[in-house]
């Protein structure tokens, strides 16, 4: 399984190289002698977000292929479009060979995701209302305390699954695995009768690439359960990175899968969208973000907030700079201009969100940044993690061990919970007005940017190929200096350049995303596109959550000055990254063009564009 993962991913990677994109064909040619082997091109199909299409030449004289499902010869890579997880999409677009022409059609199975009704007047438990290509997908908010949260979770997940025939697989990184949230799943899901594996990662965006997921053990434990009859079931616990790349594994496997953000940005953006991917990586360097990859729904999505509190202040502005590029491509549809701006919207009355509301939760967002960045917060949570790394250096011997190995590694997890409870005590701590801030800077964030996007999703564009690429406002260029930003740190830390330096610099995806949204309205103002208030007021939205320097340029700027990368240089790089953005994969372009995306007037307002292919800013 393991050859056959690294192979697809070695075609696609050439192809994406090439350029291929939604014009291109790709014909795969199938050998009489092994039919078997026709599957391959079912993943050619599935995986890259360039729109490419592919038809399927079969040699078999004797049956016609199946076209709604793919495997390969080992039976673990699989692909079942009836699964409604994957909204009806197909990977083969024609088929030909020497049987007599005929149509195939098909009826989706029901959807069956791990359905959550919190109880009337439970204050713990909270669902988002949420749909994508109509089908309702369980977003489910805990409240209460975090042990709690995860034996909820738990009892969710064994309700649904009879006790054998299930096989977990947790999947999360590095920082995750230090605290320990992924573990804990693993054990609530063993007490109940769900004996499963535990898999760990390289965390970063360096890290998001096929090769560090297609691990012989990972898709061995695959093969375990399917061989046993069982379901394998993987459980992403962390953030939109670890969500992404395991939700392509469960979707080459034909797995169930169940994404448990401990980010904000992973929750209220990650997890609302099907696409899942991992990203184009060659030699360490990021050469396009999230490039390959497929649909792919989770059963259930699973956030306890009280997680949210070992984020990192780079991660909570990563959701405000997401929530600024969605103020200003929405505004507030829930107003009479909005609803006239997007009555042609399908989903958008019934979703209609006023993203808005998120600029007077400025306090809470800046409370929850006070709290992570205090010092004993710090150290707090610098303790746990450092108990984490020894746990994980003890996790070996205590699973192939003595009983003493085993006692100790108990004693170390015991140690590490005890920690982690008086780092949360710390928060229960602060002043009243403080957590009740933050606790509505996080509701209103996530109520409002997942009902925006449901407003898209829900049935306009489940795919994201036409209206909804309107989520990718300011991403184009975002994506790129993340890409290159990401492979600018790991060469500044391996050169030994100064970690006040290094540290200052680090941009998550979403500061990128808040960095170039002030860039768009620069460039819109060039263009007269935007002026005035609008122009006061869009670029004022990210100025609003800059007090603490997250969405300021100078740090990236310092990091090149010790690299001795010049402006050219770095503007050179980025705009690689930009020819190689997967949008192009769905707006007909050369390198020479572009998909504009720019807000014109006043927040809430996209620029159209003369361009049929433009599909995605020609909402109006």
């Amino acid at each position: 399984p393991a050859r056959e993962f690294a192979a697809i991913f070695e075609v696609l990677e050439g192809m994406m190289l090439a350029k291929a994109n939604r014009q291109s064909l790709v014909l795969w040619v199938g050998r009489p002698d092994k039919p078997e082997l026709d599957g391959f091109a079912g993943f050619l199909g599935m995986l890259p977000f360039r729109g490419i299409s592919v038809a399927l030449v079969s040699a078999d004289a004797v049956r016609y292929p199946d076209p709604f499902s793919y495997r390969t010869p080992s039976g673990v890579l699989e692909h079942d479009a009836n699964d409604p997880a994957r909204m009806g999409k197909c990977c083969v677009s024609a088929m030909f060979g020497p049987l007599p022409a005929r149509s195939f059609t098909a009826r989706l199975r029901e959807w069956a995701p791990i359905d959550v009704q919190p109880p009337a007047g439970c204050a713990e438990l909270l669902r988002l209302p949420f749909k994508i290509a109509g089908l309702p997908l369980p977003m489910i908010t805990y409240a209460g305390e975090y042990e709690k949260g995860v034996a909820a979770l738990a009892e969710r997940i064994s309700a649904a699954y009879p006790a054998g025939s299930l096989c977990p697989i947790v999947s999360c990184g590095e920082v995750v695995d230090r605290l320990g949230y992924g573990l804990d799943v693993l054990a609530a899901l063993r007490e109940r009768g769900h004996a499963g594996h535990y898999f760990t990662h390289k965390s970063g965006e360096t890290s998001k690439r096929w090769a560090e997921y297609g691990k012989p053990e990972l898709l061995g434990w695959v093969a375990q359960a399917k061989a046993a009859g069982q379901t394998p079931l993987f459980i992403a616990v962390g953030g939109g990175c670890n969500g992404n790349a395991t939700g392509v594994v469960a979707a080459m496997t034909g797995a169930a899968f169940v994404e448990v953000p401990t980010t904000p940005l992973h929750y209220n953006d990650a997890t609302t969208s099907a696409k899942k991917a991992f990203s184009l990586v060659l030699d360490g360097k990021i050469r396009a973000k999230n490039l390959l990859g497929t649909f792919y729904l989770p059963r259930l999505v699973w956030c306890i907030n009280e997680t949210f509190l070992t984020s990192s202040t780079a991660s909570v502005h990563s959701t405000v700079g997401e929530c600024t590029k969605t103020m200003n491509m929405l505004a507030d549809p829930s107003s009479a201009a909005g609803r006239a701006d997007y009555a042609n919207i399908l989903g958008a009355n019934e979703f209609a969100s006023d993203t808005t509301r998120i600029l007077s939760c400025i306090d809470g967002f800046e409370a929850l940044v006070h709290f992570i960045e205090d010092a004993p917060t710090r150290e707090a949570k610098a303790a746990v993690l450092r108990l984490g790394e020894a746990i994980a250096e003890a996790r070996a011997a205590a699973q192939c061990g003595t009983e003493t190995a085993r006692a100790a590694y108990a004693s170390l997890c015991e140690g590490r919970r005890q920690l982690l409870q008086r780092f949360r005590a710390r928060f229960y701590e602060l002043p009243t007005a403080a957590r009740v801030a933050i606790d509505a800077f996080l509701t209103v964030s996530n109520k409002e940017i997942v009902g925006a996007k449901a407003m898209f999703l829900a049935y306009e564009d489940p795919f994201e190929k036409y209206r909804a690429l309107l989520f990718e406002y300011a991403h184009t260029l975002g994506h790129a200096v993340e890409a290159w930003l990401a492979g600018a740190i790991d060469t500044a830390r391996a050169s030994g350049v100064a970690a006040d330096i290094v540290e200052a610099a680090v941009r998550n995806h979403g500061q990128c995303v808040g960095m170039a949204v002030v860039w768009a309205g620069a460039i819109a103002a060039e263009l007269g596109a935007l002026e005035g208030d609008g122009y006061v007021c869009h670029q004022g939205m990210v100025y609003l959550f800059n007090s603490f320097g997250g969405f300021s340029f100078g740090p990236v700027r310092a990091l090149c000055d010790a690299l001795g990368v010049s402006k050219p240089d770095f503007l050179r790089e980025v705009l690689a990254g930009v020819r190689l953005d997967n949008k192009r994969g769905y707006c007909e372009c050369g390198d020479d063009a572009s998909v504009d995306q720019l807000v014109t007037h006043r927040p809430g307002r996209m620029l159209g564009s003369e361009d049929p292919n433009a599909e995605a800013t020609l909402v109006f």
